[in-house]
């Protein structure tokens, strides 16, 4: 009987964290972040009220939200960006601007959507620009996230510490390259927004294994960088370059 009730008691428990998203707390705003309604005019965010799925988050210039959802997932908004969650569901849409998301082990996963790729996470703490027709930027800090093109042409699988960046219109995500994390952690906004509470010792991990791989040797360069679209410089791959939209990768050419 006790053996019974102890599979049942599991079983409830993964059903319980594996639960759909139906609302988010709003944990944190800075500057101008705004709550959007259909057929309602904006109202500004205010922290510790909830939103439901048919709502979206946009932020201003040098503006920042986070959301904590009730199974601990974490979504925190990069300036000029529009977010929203589809309620009953696990899946969220980065409609433009930046993002990162950390979701716990064993909460059940996220879908991530943009209008051209979907990326699936599970236990995994990601960052992601969208740049609708101009650039996806992808990054996985912690644990791993497989990248896939709407049009169903090319999946990709990126580990931790990597980051791919590709033109929204290709037919095939390129390979993933070694993004610095050191330095990622220290100067992303995003990041640095507060604790990532069981995230963070997992970060550390992914640092840690980078450094020992660069004293050692098997972290070698490949020479260039992905610098937006599909153009490239003659700098150490391992270097996430300068800041833009929250996100360590070199801005793209101006249009």
């Amino acid at each position: 009987m006790k053996v019974h009730a102890l599979l049942a008691l599991a079983a409830s428990s993964l059903a319980t964290t594996a639960a759909p998203l139906t609302t988010a707390e709003i944990s944190k705003t800075i500057n101008d972040v705004r709550v959007l309604q259909p057929s309602k005019p904006a109202t500004t965010a205010v922290v510790g009220s909830k939103i439901g799925g048919s709502s979206s988050v946009q932020t201003g210039r040098q503006s920042r939200a986070e959301l904590t959802f009730a199974d601990r997932t974490v979504t925190r908004i990069g300036a000029n960006s529009l977010f929203s969650f589809r309620s009953g569901s696990r899946d969220m849409e980065i409609k433009d601007g930046s993002f990162l998301l950390q979701v716990p082990k064993n909460a059940g996963g996220a879908t991530i959507r943009t209008s051209t790729v979907t990326a699936a996470i599970t236990g995994t703490t990601t960052m992601m620009e969208h740049s609708a027709g101009k650039y996806v930027k992808f990054i996985t800090l912690e644990g791993k996230a497989t990248l896939s093109l709407k049009n169903g042409k090319s999946t990709k699988v990126i580990p931790p510490g990597s980051m791919v960046v590709f033109h929204p219109d290709v037919n095939q995500i390129p390979d993933p390259v070694v993004v610095n994390m050191r330095k990622l952690i220290r100067t992303s906004n995003l990041v640095n927004m507060g604790p990532l509470l069981e995230a963070e010792p997992l970060i550390k991990e992914t640092v840690v294994e980078q450094d020992a791989k660069r004293q050692n040797g098997d972290l070698n360069p490949s020479g260039t960088i992905v610098e937006g679209p599909g153009s490239s410089t003659g700098k150490d791959s391992s270097d996430p370059g300068t800041i833009r939209n929250n996100l360590p990768t070199q801005p793209p050419p101006p249009p």
